[in-house]
């Protein structure tokens, strides 16, 4: 379930999609990202960035949405991954 949530972030976190090829094989990942506040020119810098956690989009979803609403310091997005995978 998605929360609503109107926070103005100083990091905002997504969502990113990988696909990994191996020989015959292919595989879909995602990671999350945490971007700046964009520019003047509307562009954002990816500030942290932790790629590859899980085929479940639909999982990832709901930590992103936490992460954004509970306005999560890129300085334990490592920490929030690790227990996101010991789940």
């Amino acid at each position: 379930m998605r929360r609503n949530c109107n926070n103005i972030n100083k990091a905002t976190y997504a969502i990113v999609e990988e696909r990994y090829s191996f020989g015959n094989t292919s595989r879909t990942s995602y990671g999350i990202v945490a971007l700046s506040a964009p520019d003047k020119d509307n562009s954002a810098t990816i500030v942290a960035s932790v790629r590859d956690i899980t085929s479940n989009k639909g999982a990832l979803a709901t930590l992103v949405d936490n992460c954004n609403c509970l306005e999560l310091s890129t300085i334990h997005l490592l920490d929030v991954v690790e227990d996101f995978l010991q789940r």
